[in-house]
């Protein structure tokens, strides 16, 4: 065996170790992301690093470090910026265990309330549009949120996490490998499945929309799949004068008509 063969057999375990070791931490920046996820399960932080205008604010987080021998550690700006790759982190981040999603079948086959509300992104893949949609699936107190993925990762990344704004730890995020698959056992299960489509006839306002449902939002350029659509109760648009909505925007819209129409139901 030539020495470079040797050398390689050697360092691959390390490797290993170290790709393992970065699947089972997720990185949080911002300070509403950080602390809902410490309210939400303080278990799960493994170390954290802030700025020295957050130190007072911390004392809580670093007194349960100081009980529990976890590292924390104050950062100048620059170094801050390293860690959180970025400059958004608002002077605090939070390395945690990561909150594996589920798979939508676990959603689906679960035990939906009558008047449950579900979202799905077809082909959402901006993190801040992502992010901004999970805080507002959080504000009207969604079931769920369906994401392209095969379960086994992190669907949600660090920039998103911050854009929802503490919304991750208060929607449960599921994913899908083939999201017209899913739509479909939706239907099986009496579900009631809404399209977000700039070209339909019907609008928002006039549709008819039964509880549960789930709401389907697709990419801002291509709109939703022609798979999508095709299981697809029924396709609305927003009525307006403009050329066109923010994805994040027009779920926000969509969601509070479907929060208001499901309060005022019998």
């Amino acid at each position: 065996m030539s020495e470079k063969t040797t050398s390689f057999v050697k360092t691959r375990p390390d490797r290993v170790r170290k790709q393992y070791k970065k699947q089972e931490e997720f990185t949080l920046y911002g300070w509403n992301a950080c602390m809902s996820a410490f309210k939400a399960r303080p278990e799960s932080l493994l170390r954290i690093f802030f700025s020295r205008a957050r130190t007072s604010q911390l004392k809580e987080v670093k007194a349960f470090c100081g009980e529990n021998k976890i590292p924390y550690r104050q950062l100048d700006q620059e170094s801050l910026n390293k860690v959180a790759s970025g400059v958004h982190h608002e002077g605090v981040v939070m390395v945690v265990r990561p909150l594996p999603p589920q798979s939508a079948h676990r959603l689906i086959r679960g035990k939906m309330p009558d008047k449950g509300l579900v979202v799905a992104l077809d082909g959402i893949d901006n993190p801040h549009n992502q992010g901004a949609i999970l805080r507002t699936c959080a504000f009207f107190d969604i079931e769920g949120l369906m994401v392209p993925g095969n379960g086994k990762a992190t669907a949600i990344p660090s920039s998103a996490a911050r854009m929802a704004e503490g919304g991750l730890e208060e929607v449960p995020v599921f994913t899908s490998s083939d999201l017209s698959s899913a739509l479909r056992d939706c239907r099986e299960q009496g579900w009631f499945v809404v399209g977000a489509d700039a070209d339909a006839k019907e609008t928002l306002f006039s549709a008819k929309i039964k509880f549960p449902a789930v709401v389907v939002m697709g990419n801002e350029q291509e709109g939703l799949s022609s798979r999508v659509k095709q299981r697809c109760d029924t396709r609305v648009r927003i009525p307006g004068k403009g050329q066109s909505l923010n994805v994040s925007v027009a779920a926000g819209i969509i969601l509070a008509e479907l929060d208001r129409r499901r309060k005022n139901s019998k």
